[in-house]
């Protein structure tokens, strides 16, 4: 089966050669291509692929997709100019594993929309990859006690169905458009499927200004999806639970001052406040 690997990008370089070379370290022994869908309408970018050592191995093409702003735009533009009919979604600072596209490619023989999980330790320093637990890899990551999901970084689908839902909701320009995509999908009657071999090296964010913002637009927009799709949610009192671990880790006592607990603080609080904020902005209770 052939697949096309979609990358959106956005200022990417240098951290986009890691993926590039994941990539080529692939197991896949079909045909396939990269398309890296430029939403920066990048002049270095153009640069770096033209001259790739690695372009025609990889059949590793730049299409532009700077004229709207956002993740969803560019993977919609990378998709459509995609070749083949198994489209593969990978994020441009993350390192997809050798088995990761034979893993996506075979659980798409049974499945509509395949999925697979993240690992924090290759790419992360030990004390950042301390900050945020990820989800058990052996098991679909079930959102909002709703139906499962996977992330936009790990995520493909038959190019059939992608046509058939209208691509990714533009709406979501960056957080959740994954949830809202991997729901829509299968309230649509299309199966998913957990690939366990289709694993990414997941990169974080280091700074922890930039942590409390990217976790709070994640809690903010979960709520706007959850209530879209009437999604349940956590029961009611996952909220004080979650209050009172805020206030129990809060770095104001001594024992908490590490950058490692600062950083479990800035995620656990962080998600609190976005679905907070996420709750009265969509008038919905998303605990």
């Amino acid at each position: 089966m052939t697949a096309s690997v979609v990358i959106a990008y956005y200022r990417g370089l240098p951290d986009l050669d890691v993926q590039i070379s994941a990539l080529a370290r692939q197991d896949y022994d079909g045909a396939f291509e990269v398309v890296i869908s430029d939403n920066e309408g990048s002049a270095d970018l153009a640069h770096y692929v033209e001259s790739h050592p690695l372009r025609e191995r990889l059949n590793l093409r730049r299409v532009d997709s700077s004229a709207v702003a956002g993740t969803s735009h560019a993977r919609n533009v990378g998709t459509r100019c995609a070749a083949y009919d198994f489209i593969a979604y990978c994020d441009q600072d993350d390192a997809v594993h050798p088995t990761w596209l034979r893993a996506m490619v075979t659980a798409s023989h049974d499945a509509d929309l395949v999925g697979g999980p993240l690992e924090r330790e290759t790419l992360n320093d030990p004390v950042v990859a301390a900050w945020r637990v990820l989800p058990d890899p052996d098991e679909p990551f079930v959102l909002g006690r709703f139906l499962p999901i996977t992330f936009g970084c790990n995520l493909g689908i038959r190019r059939s169905v992608f046509e058939a839902v209208g691509g990714w909701d533009e709406s979501y320009p960056t957080a959740a458009s994954d949830v809202e995509f991997c729901w829509r999908v299968q309230t649509r009657g299309y199966r998913f499927a957990h690939a366990r071999d289709a694993m990414v090296a997941y990169r974080y964010r280091t700074g922890l200004r930039e942590t409390w913002t990217q976790v709070i637009d994640y809690g903010r927009e979960e709520a706007r999806v959850a209530k879209e799709y009437r999604a349940p949610g956590r029961q009611w009192w996952w909220f004080p639970v979650h209050a009172a671990v805020s206030l129990g880790t809060a770095p104001v006592w001594p024992w908490a001052w590490s950058r490692r607990r600062v950083g479990q603080w800035v995620w656990v609080t962080g998600n609190l406040v976005g679905r907070i904020r996420g709750s009265f902005r969509y008038r919905t209770a998303y605990w």
